[in-house]
């Protein structure tokens, strides 16, 4: 039986991706050792690859909080530039185009955040807060699918204070 140092150097070298031929040249090893070993050892080899795999991923930032972190430094950095710069310096046409992005973005986050204060548990205020997604659907401030998601959200918040409160009556 070969040692633990062996089969832990076998796992190491697999989990870098060698071929049988090289580690059993490394190691001294036959390629058949290398085959009855990958099968016993298929799942150490695997959580190797993948720490090395996540390792690889944190040195490079490709982690997604380290992505998020990265884009937000670059966002800050753009933002402090822009702060020093001379806005009357710019082309009519461009500062234009620069207020139509930021007011696009603006609408786009009010869109991101829909508001449910309407629903206290009476009748009115339910009705009240659907005809405001209807208005907002209408007005263009929200898409159709977005006015969906949020009536069906009102319904099932309807249902739960229904469940919780039989008392009261929803019914419009």
């Amino acid at each position: 039986m070969k040692s633990d140092d062996v089969k832990q150097e076998f796992i190491r070298l697999r989990a870098e991706g060698k071929s049988y031929r090289a580690i059993a040249e490394q190691l001294g090893i036959s390629k058949n050792t290398c085959a009855e070993w990958e099968k016993a050892l298929s799942d150490e080899v695997s959580r190797l690859r993948q720490e090395n795999l996540e390792a690889l991923y944190s040195e490079y930032g490709m982690m997604r909080e380290a992505r998020i972190r990265k884009l937000g430094d670059t966002l800050s950095s753009i933002d402090a530039a822009i702060e020093k710069v001379d806005l009357s310096t710019i082309a009519p046409e461009r500062l234009l185009d620069l207020r139509l992005k930021y007011a696009a973005a603006l609408k786009d986050e009010y869109r991101s955040s829909p508001s449910f204060t309407g629903l206290s548990g009476t009748s009115q205020s339910c009705l009240e807060t659907v005809l405001e997604v209807y208005r907002r659907s209408a007005a263009g401030e929200i898409s159709t699918d977005q006015a969906k998601t949020e009536l069906q959200i009102i319904d099932k918040a309807k249902e739960a204070y229904e469940r919780n409160n039989p008392i009261l009556d929803f019914s419009l």
